[in-house]
């Protein structure tokens, strides 16, 4: 399932999308919290969630860290959403929701430790100019954590399944969205965004970029 941070979604999309969330997708979540923090090595300091949706990605990251997190999405009623499920959770100071585009990103130059984001980068306007300002925001030292992924090779088996119940075309639907962020269309966006110094987690389940500010 990815987040639609560029776009905005209709109610059924977002009433659909909330559902799958909670039910299908939910065990991922405290999953890629974890890989978030074993391979960026960052588990304190200030956090920023591109396309957050309903939170649940930033709300297990910060019950596992010391972080705060504050959770970006153009969508005000994701942002909404996402409020709601920080308060169930007691995580009010500690995840901070927030409207806005990541190609246009409310902070200022060198904020955060850590930039991460789940399924958002499929649906950017423009991919360079968003790793452009996920870069500029990122602290000297800091890393994003930006792709996609289901957690793990047996989630990912697992939540197929699920979907092509539900939608028959969705393996395809995956495979469209990872070609349209091969590496190497990545490694262009990052020669045009200036961003030099950035990784690459590949398996079967997962895609991610980390850029790290230098």
């Amino acid at each position: 399932m990815v987040e639609k941070s560029a776009t905005k979604m209709g109610e059924k999309d977002s009433k659909h999308f909330l559902t799958i969330a909670d039910t299908i997708f939910a065990p991922i979540y405290p999953i890629i919290a974890e890989q978030i923090i074993k391979n960026t090595g960052v588990s304190s300091g200030t956090a920023l969630e591109i396309g957050c949706g309903p939170g649940h990605l930033g709300t297990s990251l910060a019950a596992i860290s010391e972080l705060t997190v504050y959770a970006l999405d153009v969508s005000p009623d994701m942002i909404q959403t996402c409020t709601e499920r920080i308060t169930e959770k007691g995580l009010s100071k500690r995840v901070i929701p927030t409207v806005g585009d990541v190609c246009e990103i409310p902070f200022d130059n060198e904020t955060f430790d850590l930039v991460f984001s789940r399924g958002s980068w499929f649906f950017w306007e423009d991919l360079s100019k968003g790793l452009k300002e996920i870069y500029r925001v990122l602290k000297p030292g800091g890393v994003s954590y930006v792709g996609g992924g289901f957690g793990n090779a047996s989630l990912k088996k697992d939540i197929v399944e699920k979907m092509k119940e539900r939608d028959p075309e969705f393996e395809n639907s995956i495979k469209e969205r990872f070609i349209s962020r091969s590496p190497e269309v990545i490694s262009s966006a990052l020669q045009k965004a200036g961003v030099n110094k950035y990784s690459i987690v590949d398996d079967d389940s997962s895609f991610w970029l980390m850029m790290e500010r230098t």
